[in-house]
């Protein structure tokens, strides 16, 4: 299986400029059937998004069919959107239901435990799909991820991510300046997640222990895989995608505080190790009343930029100027979550193919690899998730599974309250 990632996967988003949507216009309009599984609310936003993208393209996109663990979610997503009420499955298998539907695209957003398991059964059945961040939880599901993206080259399905910042006009204005060494060469820099507390759910009565995961499942470690994952992959990827390689290997430290509910840390700091004397620190941070940022800052031997504050500053203070309206953000929607599915239905359109599954399974096991350092208090090595069969952390993997919510019986919940003890 192949698990290096090449350079072009982290100069990729130079496609995503080549297309400007008056040449899309002239093709007769083209509805897109797509279907969604996980209703709540990155799949809400997902919907929005690839309708709005169509419509920008001059061209259109309908719901086809919906699926979600729960009934209600599902219903309402799809009356939303104008779906036919008998397209609208509920349950943990309820993807399966969608895939023989005449969807050409799916949406997967749910959380991202089930990832793996989701984008496998799409590929198989031929349908092209957005993949949600992050794409798994553990290393067995890292590999799984990108057996299913092998599958998709293979079969012809484009695969579109959610690390939405490839999309983003802010970093595509300037990756190309850093490229040709407006910063000189890059030497180290900070990455910061930092902002209040998502959301926590409390069981409500009756309800069953894979109920009370699939709706609170954000602060379960092993529903999201914490905090660094699930939320800080966007910033740490810019890192990787800007450095143009991916850390071989990760320390930290984590913790938990103020949290009611899970067992998931939402206090994680991470030293990335790039080799060549070059690092980055990660700073992932969930906690009201505290000071709030997020950024990719990057120190090269000739200044350092600040990627999403669209800024690049020399040594003497003097800061580089680049216009908006500059040649490489022409035909870029300025909202990101909209240009990335503007990205995949331009491809769709022209019959460019298209396949990012390798992009965001990378940027997601250097996220899991940062987490399982600080769980455990060892360094650890890209290669342990994904080469190295000897290593502790090759197999290593959550206690539940998805295929275990298709079970008949009720999960085991795992304890709440407190987060792994680094050293145990």
């Amino acid at each position: 299986m192949k698990t290096s990632v090449s350079r072009r996967v982290f100069l990729a988003g130079a496609s995503a400029l080549s297309v400007a949507p008056s040449i899309l216009h002239a093709e007769a309009k083209r509805v897109f059937k797509y279907a969604v599984v996980g209703c709540g609310g990155r799949g809400t936003g997902a919907c929005k998004n690839i309708e709005d993208a169509a419509a920008w393209l001059g061209h259109g996109a309908k719901m086809v069919a919906a699926a979600d663990f729960f009934p209600e979610k599902a219903e309402a997503l799809a009356m939303k959107h104008g779906c036919d009420p008998k397209r609208v499955f509920a349950g943990a298998d309820a993807y399966r239901k969608v895939l023989e539907t005449d969807a050409e695209i799916v949406l997967l957003c749910t959380p991202p435990v089930f990832r793996p398991l989701h984008a496998e059964a799409v590929v198989a059945a031929g349908k092209h799909l957005f993949a949600e961040k992050p794409v798994a939880v553990d290393p067995p599901g890292i590999r799984k991820f990108l057996k299913a993206v092998e599958a998709a080259k293979q079969k012809g399905v484009m695969l579109l991510s959610g690390t939405c910042h490839r999309h983003n006009y802010r970093a595509l204005r300037m990756i190309g300046p850093v490229r040709s060494g407006v910063i000189g060469e890059i030497l180290g820099g900070v990455v910061y997640r930092c902002h209040g507390n998502i959301w926590e759910r409390d069981r409500r009565p009756g309800e069953s222990n894979a109920a009370y995961l699939a709706n609170n499942w954000y602060n379960f470690r092993e529903m999201c895989g914490d905090n660094l994952t699930e939320q800080a992959i966007h910033e740490v990827d810019l890192a990787s995608w800007f450095i143009g390689r991916l850390p071989r290997c990760a320390m930290g430290i984590g913790a938990r505080y103020g949290k009611r509910t899970g067992n998931g840390y939402n206090l994680l700091s991470i030293d990335y190790d790039y080799g060549a004397n070059l690092h980055i620190h990660a700073i992932a941070r969930q906690l009201r009343g505290c000071w709030d940022r997020c950024c990719a800052m990057l120190t090269g031997t000739k200044g350092r930029i600040d990627v999403l504050g669209s800024k690049i500053t020399k040594p003497d203070g003097s800061s580089v100027a680049f216009p908006y309206d500059n040649a490489a953000v022409k035909g870029i929607h300025e909202n990101m979550m909209v240009n990335e599915h503007a990205d995949l239905l331009k491809s769709l359109l022209t019959g460019a193919y298209r396949n990012e599954g390798e992009q965001v399974a990378m940027a997601t096991a250097t996220t899991v690899m940062g987490t399982l350092a600080a769980y455990t208090g060892r360094m650890v090595l890209m290669n342990d998730l994904l080469k190295n069969e000897d290593s502790d952390f090759y197999g290593w993997k959550h206690p539940i599974q998805p295929e275990d919510f298709e079970r008949g019986d009720d999960l085991v919940l795992p304890k709440e309250g407190e987060g792994p003890v680094p050293g145990k």
